[in-house]
């Protein structure tokens, strides 16, 4: 994509639908640069340059293992996002991944339909 962001590896299948920038918060002391990518069977997340050569961590979730799209409100971790209420995602294997995204409830109208429409 560029010097400073990296490009999702894709499916042959697979083009981006819809891409934002967003921080993956990846512990409770961190949260990576980087951007959500939207495809017709994922959402993936990748870490800029500088976050992905210090450790920050690619992710993806196929649709289908989105259970719930939703917020988390702001709990006050520095480090982490917390000062800001977080894009929410709950996966069917009962995990949590937390996204800090300017204009939220847009964000989470997009991905709610695309979940629902996958």
């Amino acid at each position: 994509m560029g010097i400073w962001l990296r490009s999702p590896k894709l499916a042959d299948s697979e083009t981006v639908t819809w891409k934002h920038f967003a921080n993956h918060s990846q512990s409770r002391n961190r949260a990576i640069g980087g951007r959500l990518y939207l495809t017709q069977t994922r959402l993936l997340f990748e870490p800029n340059q500088l976050d992905g050569a210090t450790g920050g961590r690619s992710w993806h979730a196929p649709l289908g293992a989105i259970r719930a799209v939703g917020a988390q409100e702001a709990d006050g971790s520095l480090f982490n996002g917390g000062l800001r209420r977080r894009l929410r995602l709950e996966l069917s294997d009962g995990s949590v991944e937390l996204f800090v995204v300017n204009k939220l409830d847009e964000v989470l109208g997009i991905l709610d339909q695309a979940i629902r429409n996958a």
